[in-house]
């Protein structure tokens, strides 16, 4: 074990951490995380995982403690203003992904993953803020913030859409992507509308105005979360937070997109939801980038530090966790150390095309998700109707979420 690379992880979120355990459990191969945060941070927003992402989960070790603090769930719901059904996907299956679809707190699944980081052994060192990267034939020496510095053989940038890993390796410019989400949480599902009960949830509803997607989120689906994803004027950074932190101007623009011509239940949800407890979030989006490498191909970028773009299609945090099994078993490979470079690249290229197969489908389900006429939406609602009824409740997303990270070993 004393010949294999040692890593240092920068970004303690959810890929970078998967990747740790990924490479310790299944591969003996040791590393250390560095996160930004000065400890555990509880922030962030119920997420959705698809059974891909639920697959590097239950891999690493951490499905079955994550499970049992959210919602699993298999039929996705489809259905307009109107409370007409559009369609029903099977967005979750054992029978056909072998796993369920999950609903859960994103810091549920952090903790889990740092939780398990310290059974394993693995040290994660909080307030670690990198400023420089100096990259060497053979190493790469990280500088933080603190004066301190250390030094790995490769480092791996799981630090966000705003990575600084990537800033240090190439020169790219993160963007507005035209899009913000709404959300509120913890809703007691028996205090909704008695109109909710002549739709089965979870549900995404369509209308003219937008989006609104009602969500279960606890074990048992007794609390329920809502959100919806709309464009949005671009903001300076300033002008977000301090959007972000008018609560009365949020909840305004929620009653303005839902407060008629909804199902009851979605009109009083915007309505009477405690202002204080929405957040809003803009999406910003990394531009394609030519490669996730350094030119040394000592460092390397995974989850939203290499492709970020607007979390629409569901599949945000599963990227990020397809990268760090991927490249666990890229890092791997009996010949890694002397044919890095080309190993490197073959996992590069696999998981770009697989983004862009990703990304047009996240594409797609913004514009269906945005406000339009009432005839442009009728001809949507007829389209989405339309495509359960050739597919079935499938929807022929197979290659989406019957993904197997494990299968990048046959491109080797």
């Amino acid at each position: 074990m004393s010949e294999l690379p040692y890593l240092a992880i920068v970004g303690g979120g959810i890929a970078g951490p998967a990747l740790a355990l990924s490479l310790k459990k299944h591969h003996g191969i040791s590393s250390i995380v560095y996160e930004l945060q000065p400890k555990y941070d509880v922030r962030g927003v119920n997420i959705t995982l698809a059974p891909n992402a639920v697959r590097v989960l239950q891999h690493v070790g951490v499905y079955d403690v994550v499970r049992t603090q959210g919602y699993s769930y298999d039929d996705l719901h489809l259905s307009n203003a109107r409370s007409q059904a559009l369609g029903n996907l099977l967005q979750g299956s054992p029978k056909y992904y072998n796993y369920s679809c999950l609903r859960v707190h994103r810091a549920i699944v952090q903790k889990a993953l740092l939780d398990e980081l310290k059974v394993q052994g693995i040290p994660v060192i909080f307030g670690k803020k990198l400023v420089r990267l100096h990259e060497e034939k053979e190493s790469v020496e990280l500088e933080f913030a603190d004066g301190t510095s250390a030094r790995a053989s490769f480092v791996i940038g799981a630090d966000g859409v705003h990575s600084r890993v990537r800033d240090a390796i190439m020169e790219t410019q993160t963007s507005y992507s035209g899009f913000m989400g709404i959300i509120g949480m913890g809703v007691k599902r028996e205090s909704l509308h008695k109109s909710a009960s002549q739709v089965p949830l979870p549900n995404f509803v369509f209308g003219s105005k937008g989006f609104v997607a009602i969500m279960p989120s606890s074990y048992e689906g007794t609390v329920v979360d809502f959100f919806s994803t709309m464009p949005f004027p671009a903001r300076s950074r300033e002008e977000w937070n301090e959007l972000a932190e008018d609560k009365t101007k949020v909840q305004e623009i929620l009653q303005k997109r839902f407060g008629d011509k909804w199902p009851q239940f979605i009109c009083d949800i915007t309505r009477d939801y405690d202002k204080e407890g929405l957040s809003l979030l803009p999406f910003f989006e990394v531009p394609p980038l030519e490669r996730w490498t350094s030119v040394k191909r000592r460092v390397i970028l995974i989850g939203d530090s290499a492709h970020a773009f607007t979390p629409q299609g569901g599949q945000g945090a599963a990227m990020g966790l397809e990268d760090a099994e991927t490249l666990s078993h890229t890092l791997s490979h009996p010949d890694f150390k002397s044919d890095y470079m080309r190993l490197l690249t073959i996992w590069e290229r696999h998981r770009s095309e697989r983004l862009r197969l990703v990304k047009d489908f996240t594409d797609l389900n913004g514009r269906l998700r945005s406000p339009d006429t009432a005839f442009i939406q009728w001809v949507k609602e007829w389209l989405i109707w339309g495509r359960f009824r050739w597919t079935g409740s499938l929807g022929n997303m197979q290659w989406l979420h019957g993904y197997n990270a494990e299968d990048i070993v046959r491109f080797f």
